[in-house]
């Protein structure tokens, strides 16, 4: 396998190792950005349904409306303006670590690398689930799918950056056809749309309002994940804006179309689990349209992870760039402009965490989600200080009111739903283990600095130090 090794001489300044991975003629257009952004966030309704029964159906199709303007567009209007500003290989690390500084910069990486860890591991695991609810499967013929999963996605993404996006072009026809034609079926239902039994307010409501919020969230987040790849994008700078636009009523049809024709009429939710799309489907439009959805959310679970993997396979290759991992995982594969060993890295990783099985920990994924997002909307707040020339970038605009509500909004919806969550429900556990885990990244960077000596200083830097 031909590599050469991308050296970065001590002389550069550390905030240019966010240099892009391709040349021009491999980068990313925006049809295949808009899918792979629809699949890393998203990937349809699959996977809500754990939300419905845990607040109910009125509520989840309300929260999956409101969710959107108070998370989504924030986070997305936030990672335009900040790719915007700097378009480089590794995104929102170098925004934070330029805003707020290098334990920042690590802290942004090392809480998006703990969440990352259980939600990759989740996606394997759910397509060998949704497979066996077509015909029983065995336990270790689960894991043996979900095992090779995990490396055919590494070797798509080996592939490059381009095959990467035209599969995910592919993958999401494939995958949104069979939620599709249950729209389509279930039309009169939208049109005739019968309230659900269940009261919106049900006894319990703050908990009910708690857990479902938690689950919305963790459908309609990630809109500044791909900012890690945006060197790798045609005009990263206007298309990453254009790829929201179009992407979030995507996201939003995705998610409520499906839900009215599935909740209409609806008496009960306590039976919605993950699956239960593939229930409507048998009594909106028999056994092939049962059978159609289940095979989507195959696709989904493969689709999601495939994407992901994308960008998360390049926080090995940025941090070992930076100084806080082996300098062997800089190497990229010449034929591609793939870091290889950044994606067999990750691909051994999540094969490791494959046995654990279904283990959604929504809460710590959120928890760990949104203080990443904390530290983001910060370093936006502070950059607009640092660099406010933007002529020709976009930027959010209404002045410091529409900054600090872009930055704001977020963050009251994570508190309110920790809020919820922990006093009326039962998230206390994953909150202190949450808090637990999140203190260690204050070892984890000395420890990273001390081993591997951390990001070099830039060359104005040094010489102010060496005057001194």
């Amino acid at each position: 396998m031909p590599v050469v090794v991308t050296q970065v001489p001590d002389s550069v300044p550390s905030r240019s190792r966010g240099e892009p991975l391709s040349r021009t003629g491999r980068r990313l257009g925006l049809l295949p950005l808009i899918c792979v952004m629809y699949l890393v966030i998203s990937g349809g309704a699959y996977g809500l349904e754990d939300a419905v029964h845990a607040a109910g159906p009125k509520l989840v199709v309300l929260l999956c409306l409101l969710v959107p303007l108070t998370l989504s567009l924030p986070t997305g209007l936030m990672a335009a303006e900040l790719t915007a500003l700097m378009p480089v290989e590794g995104g929102f690390y170098f925004w934070v670590k330029e805003g707020l500084g290098p334990f920042a910069g690590f802290a942004e990486a090392y809480f998006t690398m703990l969440y990352t860890a259980v939600d990759m591991a989740i996606y394997p695991v759910l397509f060998a689930s949704y497979l066996s609810f077509l015909r029983p499967i065995s336990p270790a013929v689960q894991a043996i799918l979900a095992v090779s999963i995990v490396w055919l996605a590494g070797l798509l993404n080996l592939a490059g950056i381009r095959p990467v996006g035209f599969t995910s072009v592919l993958l999401a026809a494939l995958l949104l056809s069979p939620m599709a034609a249950l729209v389509i079926a279930g039309l009169p239902r939208i049109i005739h749309f019968v309230a659900p039994a269940e009261a919106l307010f049900p006894s319990g409501f703050a908990g009910a309002l708690g857990a479902g919020l938690t689950v919305v969230i963790w459908n309609f987040s990630g809109w500044e994940n791909l900012s890690v790849v945006a060197g790798e994008l045609e005009d990263a700078g206007r298309n990453y804006l254009r790829a929201i636009i179009v992407t979030i009523p995507l996201v939003v049809a995705g998610y409520v179309l499906p839900l009215l024709v599935s909740v209409s009429g609806n008496t009960s939710a306590a039976n919605w689990r993950i699956g239960w799309f593939s229930h409507v489907g048998y009594a909106i439009g028999g056994p092939i349209l049962g059978a159609s959805l289940a095979i989507g959310g195959a696709l989904m679970a493969f689709s999601v992870f495939e994407a992901a993997m994308l960008w998360v396979s390049r926080m090995p290759y940025v941090l070992a760039r930076e100084g806080y991992l082996p300098r062997s995982l800089t190497e990229v594969w010449q034929a591609t402009v793939a870091p290889w060993k950044s994606i067999l890295a990750s691909c051994a990783l999540f094969t490791l965490l494959v046995p654990l099985g279904f283990v959604a920990l929504v809460v710590l994924d959120v928890f760990f989600y949104m203080a990443a997002l904390v530290l983001e909307m910060a370093a936006m707040v502070r950059l607009r200080r640092l660099r406010p020339a933007r002529d020709g970038l976009f930027k959010v605009g209404a002045g410091g009111f529409g900054l600090y509500l872009v930055a704001g909004l977020p963050v009251l919806t994570w508190l309110a739903t920790f809020g919820l969550a922990i006093s009326h429900g039962d998230g206390h556990g994953d909150f202190l283990v949450a808090i637990a885990l999140g203190a260690t990244v204050w070892p984890a960077y000395a420890i990273a600095r001390w081993r591997y000596g951390g990001p070099a200083k830039p060359v104005e830097e040094r010489a102010v130090t060496a005057k001194a």
